[in-house]
């Protein structure tokens, strides 16, 4: 398929969330920047919400939509929406959060500023309960694979080739958790590095009762299977990095017993998330 220069193709995987997934596309549509296509891939919702979603996209003619008889899995879902894409850049988005209007207008920017780099993220927001928010804006900067090996800086989305996703197979459908984290470790691996922008341009809504992923005991399985695929990579201060935040997300510790195993350098992570947790925080 030959990919449509300056198109920008969105990915939504999602299954039985309909009406979180109407804010979603609703701010796709509210884009700036308005050469974009798309994708609805559903992962086996019930007949009802097929329905809903097929009444959806007729609302723009941007809009398309793959159906699934059976649920297979959002790595699965993202994998199919990536195989039909049509836009030379690509990026995705949760079913349960959003976009800024500004988000695609930034990327295609600062790509036309840094066309070698292998992918392009940016800041969140993060919605919780009672209306709170959390700021979780870092400094822009570049990351390489070396820093990437250590924790995710990229975040659950990021903004790159089409042709770079497919060429490193999509998104591994062996994970349930951490798959794109895993995504973005291949990415740099075989295309270099990216680079994050300052702006804050997607929010992550913790402020409904519905699952998320990251909230789910399945951050075990894939903490260890990252791990696993990824450790030759690693040398022994990512290894520790590792283990910490396994340990961190995965465990629940307090804060002293979390600083009795931490590397110094870690300190501060251990404290703000501990503390942030202790004044009701979903982190």
């Amino acid at each position: 398929m030959q990919l449509v220069p300056g198109l920008v193709s969105i990915y939504i995987p999602t299954r039985d969330r309909f009406d979180l997934l109407q804010r979603a596309v609703q701010s796709c549509l509210q884009q700036d920047y308005p050469n974009f296509e798309l994708i609805i891939s559903d992962d086996g919702s019930s007949p009802q919400v097929q329905q809903q979603i097929q009444q959806l996209a007729k609302a723009d003619s941007r809009i398309s939509i793959l159906l699934s008889a059976e649920a297979k899995g959002a790595c699965a879902a993202r994998n199919r929406a990536i195989e039909t894409a049509r836009g030379e850049f690509i990026t995705g988005l949760d079913d349960d959060d959003e976009f800024t209007p500004n988000r695609l207008r930034l990327f295609v920017e600062q790509w036309q500023k840094m066309p070698d780099v292998a992918y392009l993220c940016a800041n969140a927001d993060i919605i919780v309960a009672q209306g709170k928010f959390l700021h979780m804006k870092k400094r822009p900067q570049a990351i390489t694979l070396q820093q990437l090996l250590h924790t995710n800086l990229v975040g659950n989305q990021l903004f790159t080739k089409t042709a770079y996703l497919r060429a490193i197979g999509g998104f591994d459908e062996q994970l349930q958790a951490r798959q794109d984290y895993e995504t973005w470790l291949r990415l740099s691996a075989q295309y270099g590095s990216g680079y994050r922008i300052k702006d804050v341009t997607y929010l992550v809504h913790q402020d409904h009762n519905l699952e998320r992923i990251s909230n789910s005991s399945r951050r075990v399985q894939g903490y260890d299977y990252v791990y696993k695929k990824h450790e030759d990579k690693m040398n022994s201060a990512q290894k520790a990095s590792h283990k910490f935040y396994r340990c961190l997300y995965t465990e629940n510790p307090t804060l002293f017993a979390l600083l009795a195993k931490t590397p110094l350098r870690l300190w501060p992570v251990a404290i703000k998330v501990i503390s942030l947790r202790m004044l009701g925080y979903k982190v």
